[in-house]
């Protein structure tokens, strides 16, 4: 079974989600999931990420992303959730409209 790392440099090697397994982000690979199955993993997932000291810099990273690239459970976050709050941030013009949010700006939005 793969894990995420916990041999990574960075703020990745504080994150509480070291060492679990992948599929409680991501979901299963080998098999389809039920919509409860779904509901419960996330909800785990999401409870790690509300104790994670690097919350912050985990959903920063992910937001940087492209949305074809973003997948999964990060910085506590689902996909649908992340895209819902770059909307708003646009909307409030916290962040560009009109090209893709930047580290720094995104770390101070999500500080403040």
């Amino acid at each position: 079974m793969t894990s995420i790392s916990s041999s990574t440099s960075g703020w990745e090697q504080h994150a509480a989600c070291a060492g679990t397994p992948i599929e409680l982000w991501y979901g299963p690979d080998e098999r389809p999931e039920s919509g409860h199955e779904a509901y419960w993993r996330r909800r785990h997932a999401k409870n790690i990420c509300a104790r994670c000291p690097v919350r912050t810099e985990c959903l920063a990273d992910e937001l940087i992303q492209s949305r074809a690239d973003q997948h999964g459970i990060r910085g506590g976050m689902t996909p649908r959730e992340r895209e819902q709050l770059l909307a708003t941030w646009r909307r409030d013009g916290l962040i560009p409209a009109d090209q893709p949010p930047r580290d720094p700006v995104l770390v101070r939005t999500l500080i403040a």
